[in-house]
């Protein structure tokens, strides 16, 4: 009796330690259960990567593209793209707006076309065309936005300003607006302009969606108001072998007193027209006036005296906001109205009113928002 009575409580000892050891353990393989549990199930919600989204950048590499480019790419920086991660662009090194120019530039559209795309940059009235035509053959209704139109509604790019009716949206001026306000400036830094030059026909690209026929137009109405002339310097010789020439001849042959200033029209076919504009303004003491600010392309240097324009650095700016409603809001570009330039700019270039004699007033110089010294 008495070595049964001291066996009892041992027995019970090892019993608590067994249950206590069970527990253990089944509360070690409960917690591994809901980690792995958890750990599945965190897996089975986790989403694939994204592929980065595809975007071609304005293949048109002209000079002011490059301040549009630079906007643009800023921004969407800003709105948190990361280049090689959110986002991959195709980029296109210059190409002249000579007819095989166009060409290749239509024929690098419809490559990138071919390809899986999210969004194509285009800028003037002349390359969104292309891009309009080339995604409507291929069949793919691939936003576009443009920085550069110029009276979309009346050259048939788009059906209003609050609907484009298609596959572009974008940024978009009302050219006789901007070239009155311009030309009131310039006739203020330059009093007594009576006779202004261009460089027309044969010299720009032509065609109903072209900017340089769409500005002519509208200096042309804003010069009458002003009682100006407007003087137009033609040629028909085709670009190619020997237009060089051509070009070198028309404006060695304006001589002093013909003209009182000189108007850079856009999309020119040679691509350093502007500099031989600027030297032919500088050899007979007149001046010249820029829709945007031009360089030479062999020297860097900025052209002309006066320039007055839609800032495209800003328009890049707006632009890439388009693009974050269309890449990662899934808006269609028909539902993003068409919107005007949100700033325009004065350059004054006071190297170039020092070669010639001017002095620019300081009201100008004033509402100057770049000044070239």
């Amino acid at each position: 009796m008495q070595s049964a009575e001291f066996e009892k409580p041992a027995q019970v000892a090892q019993t608590s330690k067994q249950k206590i050891l069970f527990f253990s353990i089944a509360g070690v393989l409960a917690s591994l259960s809901i980690f792995l549990l958890g750990g599945w199930l965190l897996l089975q919600n986790q989403e694939e990567p994204k592929e980065p989204f595809v975007v071609v950048l304005p293949i048109r590499r002209a000079p002011p593209t490059v301040p549009l480019v630079e906007g643009f790419l800023e921004k969407m920086e800003e709105l948190g793209y990361q280049e090689g991660v959110d986002v991959v662009y195709e980029r296109t090194e210059y190409i002249e707006s000579t007819p095989e120019g166009l060409a290749q530039i239509r024929e690098l559209y419809r490559s990138h076309i071919a390809q899986d795309l999210d969004l194509i940059v285009a800028v003037s009235n002349v390359d969104t065309p292309m891009v309009l035509e080339e995604t409507k053959i291929a069949g793919k209704f691939i936003p576009v936005i443009a920085g550069d139109m110029t009276d979309p509604v009346e050259v048939g790019l788009i059906e209003s300003f609050q609907s484009s009716g298609n596959n572009l949206t974008g940024v978009a001026e009302k050219r006789n607006d901007t070239l009155e306000r311009a030309l009131d400036l310039f006739t203020r830094v330059v009093p007594g302009i009576k006779r202004i030059g261009v460089a027309s026909d044969g010299f720009m690209v032509s065609g109903p969606t072209a900017p340089g026929p769409a500005y002519l137009k509208a200096l042309r109405q804003a010069a009458e108001k002003l009682d100006i002339e407007i003087v137009e310097y033609t040629t028909i010789v085709p670009p190619g072998h020997g237009y060089l020439e051509e070009v070198e001849k028309v404006f060695d042959n304006i001589q002093e007193g013909e003209i009182d200033a000189f108007v850079h029209l856009p999309a020119h076919l040679y691509g350093n027209q502007q500099a031989y504009e600027h030297e032919m303004t500088l050899r007979i003491k007149a001046v010249l006036m820029l829709p945007a600010i031009e360089y030479d392309d062999k020297t860097g240097e900025p052209m002309g005296l006066f320039v007055y324009g839609a800032d495209f650095h800003s328009k890049g700016k707006q632009l890439a906001v388009m693009a974050d409603k269309i890449l990662r809001g899934g808006v269609s570009p028909s539902e993003i109205p068409i919107e005007l330039p949100l700033k325009y700019s004065v350059a004054i270039n006071l190297k170039t009113a020092e070669a010639i004699g001017i002095t620019v007033p300081q009201e100008i110089l004033e509402l100057a928002d770049v000044i070239i010294e």
